[in-house]
Parts: structure tokens; C-alpha cells; sequence
């Protein structure tokens, strides 16, 4: 069960916090080293992009359901496709950092992990 108290989405104990978020990540199959970001979160919802892809989706108390999407023609994305991504992703809070770790919807060999640092409440 999910339920929203105007700042932080929360599912058995478990939340993220509305805000802006630095995103660091890498894959399993990413020939370029940790990749970066920026994402948000509001009201459960997932948006944010990185200089190949956006991303939107939505968190549910400790998993999360994103889409990564190539915008940026020019470049692969971190699974080293030009295609969009579904992904299943774990979170776990330690402070003001989230840890996740997952992999693509349906092929459970391509796996992603990485950090979120909270940066600032939203405007």
C-alpha cells in the first residue's frame, strides 16, 4: 500500500523523498565508466535525463518502474543500444542517498546499479 503526505511517498516504512536527485550509475554491459544524471521525484513519480536519455517513471515504496529513452542519436545508451529500456529497479534509503540496483524488464541479464544523492527540495 502506497499513500503520499504531501512530501514523501511511503510504503511500508520505506520512502523517497520529493526533490532533486544526482544520478550515478553504471551496467553490466556500459562500455564508458559511471554515468550521470538528474532526476526528480514528486508524489511517486519518476522524470530526469542525462546528456543520451530521459527517463520517467514511478517509485512504489522500495521498487521502482523507470523508462529510459534515447533523445541523443549520436550515442548509445548505458546497455549500449539506441532503443528505450524498461527497468525494474530496488531502492534502499541510507540517509540522504538512495542505493538501487536492477535490471531490464523481461532480461534479467542486462543489470544496472547505482546511487541517488539528494540535491534540494523542489520549487
Amino acid at each position: 500500500m502506497i499513500y503520499f503526505d504531501g512530501h514523501k511517498a511511503h510504503y511500508f516504512g520505506v520512502f523517497m523523498k520529493d526533490g532533486i536527485y544526482k544520478l550515478i550509475f553504471n551496467t553490466n554491459v556500459n562500455r564508458n565508466g559511471m554515468l550521470n544524471g538528474i532526476l526528480t521525484v514528486r508524489d511517486g513519480r519518476i522524470n530526469g535525463g542525462d546528456y543520451v536519455c530521459y527517463y520517467k517513471g514511478s517509485v512504489n515504496g522500495n521498487t521502482a518502474s523507470v523508462k529510459s529513452v534515447p533523445h541523443n542519436t549520436h550515442d548509445t545508451n548505458a546497455f549500449n543500444s539506441h532503443s528505450s529500456v524498461d527497468l525494474e529497479l530496488r531502492i534502499e534509503e541510507h540517509g540522504a542517498v538512495y542505493l538501487f540496483k536492477g535490471n531490464a524488464v523481461g532480461d534479467s541479464s542486462n543489470t544496472i546499479h547505482g546511487e541517488l544523492h539528494f540535491l534540494s527540495n523542489l520549487a
